[in-house]
């Protein structure tokens, strides 16, 4: 298992996805999954410095492993606890000019990944994200 750690602010984000893109490379990711992992990630950890440590001052580590056809990244930071499975699925029907602003990050990380993991353990949150890798032939 690879890993960084960064600061949570946002001039860190650049650093941190390419250094994702590095590992996700070396561990043989094609360049497809690793576009979508790109983006899940960069919404995660966002949405961690901006809501999770808000004001204040932390760190992410991001780890990065490949388990046969999947790739995982695993998210810690020790912002106050939130749990991203539990947040319900955005109304996306009507009008988007109608719709509040905000509330699609979560949705869109779940549209990137094939599995969404959760746990809270000695006050670090941890999310997982998951992918499966298909083939050239597409399975």
């Amino acid at each position: 298992m690879e890993e960084v750690t960064i600061d949570a602010a946002i001039s860190s984000l650049p650093g941190a996805l390419a250094s994702v893109t590095e590992i996700l490379g070396r561990l043989g990711v094609p360049e497809k999954t690793v576009r979508e992992l790109e983006l899940a990630v960069d919404e995660a950890v966002t949405n961690i410095m901006l809501h999770g440590y808000a004001s204040s001052e932390g760190r992410i580590r991001l780890s990065c492993r490949r388990d046969g056809d999947m790739v995982r990244i695993r998210i810690e930071d020790e912002a106050p606890p939130f749990d991203p499975t539990e947040v319900p699925e955005p109304d996306l029907g009507g009008d988007a000019d109608d719709r509040p602003i905000g509330g699609l990050g979560i949705h869109f990380i779940r549209n990137m990944t094939d599995e969404i993991g959760y746990e809270r353990t000695e006050g670090r949150n941890i999310l997982i994200l998951g992918k499966r890798i298909k083939t050239t032939d597409g399975r």
